[in-house]
């Protein structure tokens, strides 16, 4: 078969399947379910058992969707059953409608009785700390039928699980295929106790290099600090006796004496007030790292998705200010 005939076999066959999904508005959503939940599984029988329908009914609605477009949707088979390549078409429209149907049924639901259902998010288990002291009260006050789960991860893979619905994340972000919202800036600043204060005279950043410094690494011990400068990025290079990938950690071993801790400047004002730890050269500190709040575009839940984020936009500017 040439080119030219390929290309006005498929055109037509588009044609059709355009007319056919404009009709859909005659048929009933209980078939397009039980068509789509056949060709997911790959049978009537385990479609009528996730359903919790008669095989009977699930057969019935297929042969009335395929009586209705005057085509043959599946092969049907001994054992199985599989799509035609114009029922896989049909279907791949069927789980936008569907989705759009749910979607709708969502907006619907929270509009009469307010936001409401389950949210799942994602930080680094600091900023998670701090947004569960300050933001997620504010937002249980305000959506209280909203329930939230927190997973605690520094890496940023969290957000190729579409379980999760909002990511906080600190610094540059690479994956484009996110919509993002820029809710302001962390630094990280050094500290120390005051006994280890007393022990070594810190008067510069050079003095770091022999002092004992905690690294945020999951090996050994040492690190290159970046701080700001006037005009470019001053390095320093340390070492100490302990490294650890946890800014807590780090941060307990910083209050019992055992080296100077580079950490995000958020989490630090109560050690500070209560006089666990000193800022240690306070007029050095690193770039200032922005704070993102992500998401996938399109995702479910929108309606309690966008609730958090108009309270998150709100909220969390002035939580980072104040660090």
């Amino acid at each position: 078969m040439n080119t030219e005939i390929r290309l006005a076999i498929n055109s037509e066959q588009t044609d059709k399947i355009e007319l056919m999904v404009q009709d859909l508005r005659t048929i009933s959503l209980p078939a397009l379910l039980s068509f789509h939940t056949v060709a997911r599984l790959g049978g009537i029988s385990a479609a009528a058992a996730s359903l919790g329908q008669a095989k009977s009914g699930i057969s019935r609605h297929v042969t009335q969707l395929e009586a209705h477009f005057g085509v043959r949707l599946l092969e049907r088979g001994a054992r199985s059953v599989s799509l035609t390549p114009i029922g896989a078409q049909l279907d791949a429209r069927f789980v936008s409608i569907l989705a759009d149907v749910n979607l709708l049924y969502d907006l619907a639901r929270e509009e009469s009785i307010g936001v409401s259902g389950h949210l799942a998010i994602a930080a680094t288990p600091e900023f998670g700390g701090l947004l569960a002291r300050e933001l997620f009260p504010q937002i249980r006050a305000r959506h209280p039928e909203l329930t939230m789960s927190m997973q605690p991860e520094y890496s940023f893979e969290d957000m190729q699980d579409a379980s999760t619905d909002v990511a906080f994340r600190l610094g540059r972000l690479a994956d484009d295929r996110l919509v993002v919202r820029e809710l302001g800036a962390m630094r990280r600043v050094l500290v120390a106790s005051p006994a280890l204060m007393e022990e070594h005279a810190i008067h510069a950043l050079e003095d770091l290099e022999d002092v004992p410094c905690l690294t945020f690494r999951g090996k050994r011990p040492g690190a290159s600090w970046r701080f700001e400068g006037s005009n470019t990025d001053v390095a320093v290079d340390v070492t100490g006796p302990i490294s650890v990938l946890s800014f807590s950690i780090l941060m307990e071993m910083a209050k019992a004496g055992h080296g100077v801790a580079f950490l995000p400047e958020f989490m630090l004002d109560g050690a500070i007030d209560r006089g666990e730890l000193v800022r240690v050269l306070p007029q050095h500190s690193s770039k200032p790292y922005p704070v993102y709040l992500t998401f996938r575009p399109g995702a479910r839940r929108v309606a309690r998705r966008d609730a958090f984020v108009t309270m998150a936009e709100e909220i969390v500017p002035g939580m980072l200010q104040q660090g």
